[in-house]
């Protein structure tokens, strides 16, 4: 079956920068920055080094991808912190000149860590870059290249960071404002939805009242004396409103007919759920229901009693007719 994503879920997805769109942008500036690295091969002393290179930053935008917790995990942040170092280490010295694009990696590196930073590993995004400038700076120191040039390029590269730092921090209270309105909204629903059964619930109680009750009510403001059949309906009445009150999984049409039939056949009928709040499978109710009926229309003296027993037993239900001409006991199992 086709699973089916809202709009809202994918754009969280994607705040996440675990989603399918954020991997497109990974492997999209992957590709830019090997493609860069690659033209700039004229510009260094061996290709080996820049090509050793690429292939780290294509294991690095790996790691990225197939990590998707979050935040990210330690170990993967820790790797990615140690490659650029190295790809730096690798790389530097074998730049005939600074500039241009045979320092592709220091800008690649600086963008992996702005990807480390954002999913919440942002001390050590900063050990990372801090690592990663100190080798720049190195090189630069042996190499005669001009230090105020390479602090230029080192706080260029920190920007990039700094954003991702305050990025990760407004993401993280916006994250945080979402789930305690997404508890809220719960809590309301559930309130709402407990309103609404309750509600219901007490319409029907009021509707069966109003059914059992009022042609009896009806009877008696009506001032006509009262006849032994008027009687016998009243208690009928009042045992059946009983039944709701005392065996509500058992108050079903069929139940209840067969009830009001055998009480006023002379037979003591009393229905008891035990199980409530519990309740047990549709199917073993149906038949506990059933078998209610079926000892209902066998009784024709004495008392049947039908309860659902208490949770936790092998026996859901047991049905007893006690009478001078049946006395039986049924079991319901739970299996």
């Amino acid at each position: 079956m086709e699973r089916l994503v809202s709009p809202a879920a994918t754009r969280l997805q994607l705040v996440a920068l675990t989603g399918p769109g954020t991997h497109v942008l990974v492997w999209g500036y992957v590709v830019t920055m090997a493609a860069l690295a690659l033209s700039s091969l004229d510009e260094v002393r061996s290709p080996w080094p820049t090509v050793h290179g690429v292939a780290i930053m294509v294991a690095v935008g790996v790691l990225l991808t197939l990590d998707r917790r979050e935040p990210l995990g330690r170990a993967t942040a820790v790797l990615v912190a140690i490659a650029w170092v190295a790809v730096a280490l690798l790389v530097s010295w074998q730049l005939k000149e600074p500039g241009g694009h045979s320092q592709w990696f220091f800008g690649a590196g600086t963008v992996s860590l702005f990807f480390v930073g954002l999913r919440g590993r942002q001390l050590i995004a900063w050990l990372g870059f801090a690592a990663l400038s100190a080798v720049v700076v190195v090189w630069a120191v042996s190499t005669g290249v001009s230090i105020p040039v390479v602090l230029v390029l080192v706080g260029k590269q920190s920007a990039i960071l700094l954003v991702s730092s305050l990025f990760s921090f407004g993401l993280g209270r916006t994250s945080r404002s979402i789930v305690r309105l997404s508890e809220e909204t719960s809590t309301r629903a559930t309130i709402e939805a407990a309103q609404l059964a309750t509600t219901a619930e007490r319409n029907q109680r009021l509707a069966e009242l109003d059914a059992i009750a009022t042609p009896l009510l009806a009877r008696l403001v009506g001032g006509q004396p009262l006849t032994a059949e008027d009687r016998l309906d009243f208690a009928v009445a009042e045992a059946q409103l009983r039944d709701g009150l005392r065996a509500r999984a058992l108050s079903v049409p069929d139940v209840a007919d067969a009830a009001r039939d055998a009480r006023r056949r002379g037979v003591e009928v009393v229905l008891l759920d035990d199980l409530y709040p519990a309740e047990a499978p549709p199917e073993v109710l149906d038949v506990v229901r059933s078998r209610v009926v079926q000892a209902l229309h066998s009784a024709t003296d004495g008392r049947v009693v039908a309860r659902l027993l208490p949770e936790g037993r092998d026996e859901v239900a047991t049905i007893l007719i006690d009478g001078e001409r049946m006395q039986r006991r049924d079991v319901v199992l739970a299996g």
